[in-house]
């Protein structure tokens, strides 16, 4: 298994509402592992607190946020400044607002990132041999 692994913003929302989801199967099997670190930096943490108010409130979006901090072993990934200019020349097919996750994974050298929606990461990842992208399925499958 990977040991430093990214989720999507919707792995995260759609699991803790629906553990018996997809993307909740993948929280289940990836949480509480010691050999497995959790990449996470302030634009994904930012994702997840706004979909996470739309979603169930801003106490929901909370308890979010102190979850992954309990079930995973994190490590918080900064960014440079002007984080867009570097991450566009790296992947000019990834559109604008998926570029911060992806210079995330980048910077965090993760092994997997788990999303149900980012075709276009996948494809630039790909490309660059930097890292493998599965949809929840495909991971589930795999293990």
């Amino acid at each position: 298994m990977a040991d430093r692994v990214l989720l999507d913003t919707n792995i995260f929302i759609t699991g803790y509402r629906r553990p018996d989801s997809l993307e909740g199967q993948v929280l289940k099997e990836l949480s509480n592992r010691s050999e497995l670190t959790l990449v996470l930096s302030f634009p994904l943490e930012d994702q997840i607190r706004r979909v996470g108010r739309r979603i169930g409130g801003k106490d929901w979006a909370g308890l979010i946020l102190s979850r992954i901090w309990l079930d995973f072993n994190v490590e918080y990934i900064g960014l440079p400044e002007n984080p867009l200019d570097g991450a566009q020349k790296m992947a000019p097919t990834i559109p604008r607002e998926d570029l911060l996750i992806f210079l995330t994974a980048v910077r965090g050298q993760v092994n997997l990132f788990i999303s149900g929606n980012r075709e276009f990461m996948r494809q630039a990842a790909v490309e660059q041999h930097l890292f493998t992208c599965m949809t929840p399925g495909e991971f589930l499958a795999s293990h």
